[in-house]
């Protein structure tokens, strides 16, 4: 295993104008376009949840995590969103008034969006064992033109963007180290993951199967291993439990898997989020109807891939381009919407189309093309690897969004990629395009 070079006073530096840089960035965005945090911005790269309103409150008047059934109008406690963010809210509202507890949100998404590129420096770091790479990867975060604009929008993707970074992270530090404590913030840090976006459970779990595996060549390997995995039960247990309760039933985070997976599998399934299609059942109805609504979802979704299979290979990769660009740029030739009831400032009417479209291109084009060079650094980037592989798939098996919001955890990872494929480019560049073999005989200061 190489040893990772020891952390010095100009990486600390580094670290420090990279979140700076973030932090700056996206607290200059808050002031200049969404009127110092008090609105969402005149963008929206990421649809808002239109239940987290009523989430919040009856998190705060009543301690349930309950809505109002479409269906009978009553308040009905539900396993069919993901808990992480609306809980999250709900403790900032304790301690803030409701007035103030929108701009709170937002300036705590800066802070999280800051601590964002700074976790990709420290994660490029050591998957790379390069400081260009690390300072190219975070500047890139920092730079990130999706993820500014996200900071004012009162969704999960800026929590679940910081998280995915922070588990990298530790991943990478546990893996190579081993420790009590990376290890069981490792196993916390997925279930966190996993509660703030259920479709990130895939990753969680062979993240931490990953971890197991690797943690063998460690010394002690068994006791980190035992730490992450108590991480990952201690995170989910208690959500479970809570769904045990009150349903009877092991349901891990949400139990609208079929109704998504319908959304994504229906006859007229686009590969987007599809708001006109009429499901055959209530997905938020009360949870003694669950069984009977599952079924319904089920046959739907059976008849429909006998029927109408050619369409429904067509669906998946149509799911997969709208999880990369989403489906407004596909029907739209829109990476963002404007809000209708705040003021644009001219020179973001004229500079965003240009600077998200550049984006985009540098990222998929670069970003792939540094996912196939890191080939030499795939023991110590693994992590990333297997995010690259495993976010995207729940998406691709249902249906992704109208905008940006599913692959916004992933850009951290991809502009990764794009740092060290940046790197690779400029001359003198030869131990990053060998790999970490070719630095496992060399003596490390």
């Amino acid at each position: 295993m190489v040893e990772v070079r020891r952390f010095t006073l100009l990486d600390g530096l580094l670290l420090i104008v990279v979140v700076a840089a973030a932090a700056g960035l996206r607290a200059g965005y808050l002031i200049a376009c969404a009127d110092y945090a008090r609105n969402d911005g005149p963008l929206r790269v990421e649809t808002p949840l239109p239940e987290l309103d009523s989430l919040v409150r009856n998190l705060k008047a009543q301690q349930r995590f309950a809505l109002t059934s479409p269906s009978t109008g009553k308040e009905v406690d539900t396993a069919a969103i993901a808990p992480g963010y609306p809980v999250l809210m709900a403790a900032v509202n304790h301690l803030v008034d409701d007035a103030v507890l929108p701009s709170t949100m937002r300036w705590g998404q800066c802070g999280l969006g800051a601590l964002t590129a700074g976790l990709y420096f420290l994660f490029a770091r050591r998957a790379f064992l390069s400081s260009l790479v690390a300072v190219l990867a975070g500047l890139l975060c920092a730079l990130h033109p999706f993820w500014i604009i996200d900071t004012a929008a009162l969704a999960d993707g800026t929590t679940a963007t910081f998280l995915l970074a922070l588990a990298l992270f530790l991943g990478v530090r546990a893996s190579q180290t081993g420790g009590p404590l990376s290890s069981l913030l490792y196993g916390l840090t997925l279930a966190a993951l996993a509660l703030v976006r259920a479709a990130l459970l895939p990753f969680a779990l062979v993240g931490l199967a990953w971890f197991l595996w690797r943690s063998r060549l460690l010394a002690h390997g068994w006791l980190w291993a035992l730490l992450a995995f108590l991480g990952v039960i201690i995170g989910l247990g208690s959500w479970t439990f809570r769904n045990w309760q009150l349903f009877g039933e092991a349901v891990p985070i949400v139990d609208s898997a079929y109704y998504h997976l319908w959304i994504g599998n229906n006859p007229q399934a686009t590969g987007g989020p599809n708001e006109d299609a009429k499901p055959p059942a209530d997905p938020f109805g009360p949870a003694s109807q669950r069984t009977q609504r599952d079924t319904e979802f089920a046959n739907q979704i059976r008849q429909e891939l006998h029927d109408r299979p050619v369409e429904t290979v067509r669906r998946r990769l149509r799911a997969g381009l709208d999880f990369v660009f989403g489906e407004h740029w596909l029907t739209k030739g829109q990476f963002a919407e404007t809000a209708s009831e705040v003021v644009e400032p001219t020179w973001l009417a004229w500079t965003y189309p240009v600077v998200l479209e550049w984006t985009m291109l540098i990222l998929v084009g670069l970003g792939l093309l540094g996912w196939r060079w890191t080939y030499g650094w795939r023991v110590s980037a693994m992590p990333s690897s297997l995010a690259v592989i495993w976010i995207p798939l729940p998406y691709i098996l249902s249906h992704a969004g109208a905008l940006s919001g599913p692959r916004l955890p992933l850009d951290g990872v991809l502009l990764c990629y794009t740092a060290f494929a940046l790197a690779c480019l400029l001359p003198g560049r030869r131990q990053l395009w060998d790999g970490e073999r070719s630095l496992s005989s060399e003596p490390r200061p």
